[in-house]
């Protein structure tokens, strides 16, 4: 007779163990999850129960400091010309009766820097209730016209805004997409010819990295794009032995070293080819 093979695989004793470790592993795994929120409501618990102690501590601390004297009573700033002080005091929420040690004087400086006449800040305390601000303010070296508005800007290339434009009309006019950053360039470079730069009236900045200028409103001077101080040099000259403010040119290009083109007016022009006839 052949053996009879028992599979094991499928025996009862065999499936009532597997039914106690299955038991077994779902209520270890409940008795973990179990646990893990027990933590995280513990902690969570713990943080606002925390946080409720800080912020009554911070309150008794500002109380306290209220009572020793430490509020704020002045501001003081210095430094300003054309910022109004409500403004800043606006800017930077203060007002009378805060404790001065709530102040953050980081915060202050930084809301302080975005208006838009202030260049630079630095707010420091002074025991027992003032708080002192020092501010340098941006100095407008141009005015930039591009498309139909008009800004104000800085030597260092920064938008001023501003609503009295008007009042900085006798500065020089720039246009040009990228004339704003440019402008401090031109600018230190015209101070080395102040004979020039007072009669600089519009400059436009072209893509080439180049300036072109007027002169008293009415004489175009094509700059080129390197040696434009040696350019204006030459310029000076040939206005001083060659008398050019007369009024007879338009236009002078100085673009090609060692070579200057005149443009004459058209009376001029008239005048020339008439003299020339006659000789």
């Amino acid at each position: 007779m052949s053996a009879v093979k028992t599979n094991k695989q499928f025996s009862p004793q065999r499936k009532k163990t597997q039914r106690r470790y299955g038991r077994s592993f779902r209520l270890r795994r409940i008795l973990v999850v179990g646990v893990c929120l027990s933590v995280c409501v513990f902690f969570l618990w713990a943080y606002f129960h925390a946080a409720a102690l800080i912020s009554q501590g911070l309150s008794k601390l500002e109380m306290t400091v209220a009572h020793m004297g430490f509020i704020l009573e002045d501001v003081i700033v210095e430094g300003r010309i054309r910022t109004n002080k409500t403004q800043i005091l606006k800017a930077a929420n203060l007002s009378r009766g805060k404790s001065i040690l709530s102040i953050d004087l980081n915060a202050v400086k930084a809301t302080l820097e975005r208006v838009p006449w202030v260049n630079a800040v630095s707010v420091e305390r002074r025991f027992p209730d003032t708080l002192f601000i020092r501010i340098s303010e941006r100095e407008p070296v141009a005015i930039w016209q591009n498309k139909s508005q008009a800004f104000l800007v800085d030597r260092g290339g920064q938008l001023i805004e501003a609503e009295d434009i008007h009042k900085y009309g006798g500065l020089l006019h720039i246009s040009g997409e990228k004339a704003p950053q440019h402008v401090g360039c031109l600018i230190s470079l015209l101070e080395k010819f102040p004979e020039i730069k007072s009669r600089v009236t519009t400059a436009v900045h072209l893509r080439s990295t180049r300036w072109d200028i007027r002169l008293d409103g009415r004489v175009d001077v094509k700059l080129p794009e390197k040696g434009a101080e040696q350019a204006l040099a030459y310029l000076l000259d040939l206005e001083k032995h060659h008398r050019l403010r007369e009024g007879d040119i338009l236009n002078i290009d100085l673009r090609i070293l060692n070579q200057t083109v005149l443009r004459l007016t058209p009376e001029a022009a008239q005048k020339k080819n008439k003299t020339g006839k006659d000789a």
